[in-house]
């Protein structure tokens, strides 16, 4: 016996309930499909499925048999058209989601230099501050910005690094003054990236210890772009990745303050489900993704 010839016929049986559609699909008889399922009853030792000349049923224990079964076979099949892909040039829908700030600020560069090596690949970029579920949302690849990710249920790889520090403008440190401690923020002007990962504190490198603090937020958004003018406009301190800062520090609109109790690095992470494992549109994409920082942001990203 083929055993996995038997066991694509199997589950064949039971989706489609039919002998003779499943040999169609399978361009063999029927008979050698019944053929097929006595020899896995045979070998198993108990009843799958039970036909007469009206209708085929499966029974309990083929029902559980299948629900195990067919996983392993379909992981096989991508596993298959995931190695045939080797030998061929990338192509298809590669979906993509990043931070609303990372990707219009960066990515623009990263998907022309894709395009211009892989163009028979399709990009959808999603571009939102809040974590979505790569298999509820179909999505093949995330980038996400942490200290440090938790335990994933995803295969997760380094792509860059940046820092998270405190900004303020000019302006608002003539009128206010430069804080000098972490205790000293609570009497300033704070604007809060409201965002779901980060939670309601912000970060802080104190000595080797990381500290999470709360303080009295004077207003709070989920956009950082909106901060960050804001900030720049002398409206109070922000705190932000380095990289979602640069243009308003290399124009003098941002200062850092407080430097001593600033997180770095802050990592870059491209996280994609195990299905995608041996996917070679995400493989060359986070290839690119690392050639691409490492050549343009390598300093001060």
């Amino acid at each position: 016996m083929n055993k996995l010839h038997a066991l694509e016929a199997y589950c064949l049986v039971c989706e489609k309930q039919n002998f003779a559609a499943t040999a169609r699909e399978l361009g063999i008889s029927a008979a050698m499909v019944g053929k097929y399922i006595k020899q896995l009853e045979e070998e198993l030792g108990c009843l799958l499925v039970m036909r007469n000349t009206r209708k085929v049923s499966i029974t309990e224990a083929g029902e559980n048999y299948y629900k195990q079964v067919s996983p392993i076979l379909k992981k096989l099949h991508s596993v298959d058209q995931a190695m045939s892909e080797y030998n061929q040039e990338p192509r298809g829908r590669l979906s993509i989601s990043t931070s609303i700030e990372l990707g219009s600020q960066y990515f623009s560069g990263l998907i022309a230099n894709y395009r211009s090596l892989y163009p028979l690949v399709f990009l959808d970029f999603h571009l939102s501050n809040d974590p979505l579920d790569l298999l509820d949302n179909k999505i093949d690849l995330v980038f996400r910005i942490a200290p440090e990710l938790p335990d994933s249920s995803y295969i997760v790889q380094s792509i860059a690094k940046t820092k998270l520090a405190l900004w303020a403008s000019d302006s608002y440190i003539e009128k206010n003054g430069l804080p000098e401690s972490i205790e000293s923020l609570k009497k300033h002007q704070l604007l809060f990236f409201n965002h779901s990962i980060r939670g309601d504190h912000w970060l802080f490198q104190d000595k080797e210890e990381t500290r999470k603090i709360k303080l009295p937020w004077a207003w709070q958004s989920n956009n950082g772009r909106l901060l960050n003018e804001a900030a720049a406009e002398g409206q109070g301190i922000i705190q932000a990745p380095f990289y979602s800062v640069k243009s308003y520090v290399d124009s003098g609109q941002l200062t850092e303050i407080l430097p001593r109790f600033t997180i770095k690095p802050l990592t870059i992470f491209a996280l994609y489900p195990h299905r995608c494992e041996l996917s070679l549109k995400v493989k060359t994409f986070i290839d690119v993704a690392k050639s691409y920082f490492e050549q343009n942001h390598s300093e001060q990203f």
